[in-house]
């Protein structure tokens, strides 16, 4: 399985309403002030993937991506509210909505999204654990335990936990550096539904000539993985920027395993 960095920035397609396509450029540095986004090249340090950070395009086919995704919305749906549920079951049997090719209901009022995270984090969102008993309960022919198994195989231990997020069509996390004493030394993520670009920001390693921070942006593909491992969780912020307006979007899902925390004494 092929292991390369991509790093995309969003190109508009003018003749086509809606619509932007990803267009693969070499690893550049950005700054961003309120007004403009400043692309460097001769006159700020040479970027380099941050070390620690992997991403694998096209880790999973169509097939795992819609399992996966089938699994991952129904616990959510298990374990949210009974309203929620019922309003869902009411919109589809009178036809008002089906479950599109991805395996979402496509309107963000189908579900019941959360509006902000308690620590501010993430918003328009739904989130929860996942056990291994339940992601079992959940597969009918035994191929998602096959999938998580393989995806469990990209981290150095199978002592693991997991949790799955969902982001609404306008929904974003902020910039943030994960509590590290409520996981291990690393962190995977598995992408599914609509691309978002991820953000890397320098926390006061790297720099401009203006002294702002450098960041690094990659388009999460539907199907692909992303690995942080030490030092990365330290030394850069990472985000899911919020989708311009203008520009077609759809939800995201997510599913987080990260290593367990060794105790101390």
């Amino acid at each position: 399985m092929p292991i390369a960095p991509i790093v995309t920035r969003l190109i508009p397609v003018t003749r086509l309403s809606r619509c932007y396509l990803p267009s693969i450029v070499p690893i550049r540095a950005f700054h961003t002030n309120n007004t403009h986004t400043t692309v460097h090249h001769h006159h700020s340090p040479v970027p380099v993937v941050p070390t620690g950070f992997t991403y694998i395009p096209g880790f999973l086919s169509q097939k795992e991506q819609l399992s996966l995704t089938r699994a991952a919305l129904a616990h959510l749906d298990n374990v949210g509210p009974t309203a929620a549920r019922r309003k869902q079951k009411r919109l589809i049997a009178d036809g008002s909505v089906s479950i599109d090719e991805h395996g979402f209901l496509p309107e963000d009022s189908c579900y019941e999204f959360e509006q902000g995270h308690f620590d501010g984090v993430i918003r328009h969102y739904r989130e929860a654990r996942i056990t291994d008993p339940q992601w079992a309960s959940l597969d009918s022919d035994g191929e998602l335990i096959t999938i998580l198994q393989r995806i469990k195989s990209l981290l150095p231990s199978v002592d693991t936990q997991c949790h799955v997020l969902h982001l609404s069509s306008r929904g974003e996390i902020l910039p943030h550096i994960d509590n590290v004493d409520a996981s291990g030394s690393i962190i995977l993520g598995v992408s599914l539904g609509s691309a978002r670009v991820l953000r890397l920001e320098s926390v006061g390693h790297q720099t401009t000539e203006d002294g702002l921070p450098l960041y690094y942006e990659l388009l999460l593909e539907p199907g692909s993985c992303y690995i942080q491992r030490d030092p990365v969780r330290y030394t850069h912020k990472h985000s899911i920027p919020k989708v311009p307006g203008t520009i077609h979007r759809g939800q995201r899902l997510s599913i987080m395993m990260r290593d367990m925390p060794t105790p101390t004494s």
